[in-house]
């Protein structure tokens, strides 16, 4: 075995996916998106929640590295976006897009809850970069919201549509709503995932 080889260190997320420019692969201001940025007073409106799930490979076992980006409209339904900028609703305080890397294979992402877009039921966009993919896309859902049964992408999944719906579970004492949502990437219950989303 050669020297260089003795002193090789396993890739990092960054190494595996990446790296890209301008966003940072671990920001804390990316992964809790109820607050703007450190020493900023203003602060997300919309009921604050908590996502905490586990990503899962085809064997039923944590994924190790995985990264997840987090897309999302704010309370009153809006995304971000340039087309979006001059918008009363927009709330200057929510961005809508968060990162989080888990070396676990378990994450808790903190956010608002999202407003529903025109035709939708509120609903988070999940990227998943891992060692051997590239990139899968899936939309998060809530349990007992009546637009679920409208919404477009549900519809389009028919009866895999459970699999895209996170299960509330309960509160937590600061008045967090806390909902559960495991990523299936392959195999058995396997989550749907898309081509493309962009909302």
């Amino acid at each position: 075995m050669t020297q260089e080889m003795k002193n090789s260190l396993p890739p990092t997320n960054e190494d595996t996916c990446g790296p890209y420019f301008p966003i940072y692969f671990q920001m804390p201001a990316l992964e809790n998106l109820t607050r703007f940025d450190a020493g900023i007073v203003g602060q997300a409106s919309g009921t604050p929640i908590i996502l905490r799930g586990r990503v899962l490979d085809r064997h039923g076992d944590l994924a190790n590295g995985a990264i997840l980006e987090f897309w999302q409209a704010n309370a009153k339904g809006i995304y971000r976006t340039p087309a979006t900028m001059g918008e009363e609703d927009i709330d200057p305080w929510f961005d809508g897009y968060g990162r989080q890397r888990t070396a676990s294979g378990e994450y808790e992402f903190r956010t608002i809850m999202p407003g529903a877009a025109d035709g939708r039921a509120p609903n988070i966009t999940i990227t998943i970069f891992s060692d051997g993919i590239s990139r899968i896309v899936t939309q998060m859902f809530f349990e007992n919201q009546t637009m679920n049964a409208s919404d477009p992408v549900l519809l389009s999944v028919g009866d895999d549509a459970p699999k895209l719906i996170s299960r509330h579970d309960g509160r937590t004492a600061k008045g967090e709503e806390v909902y559960i949502f495991d990523i299936i990437m392959a195999g058995a219950g396997e989550t749907p995932f898309f081509d493309d989303l962009e909302s």
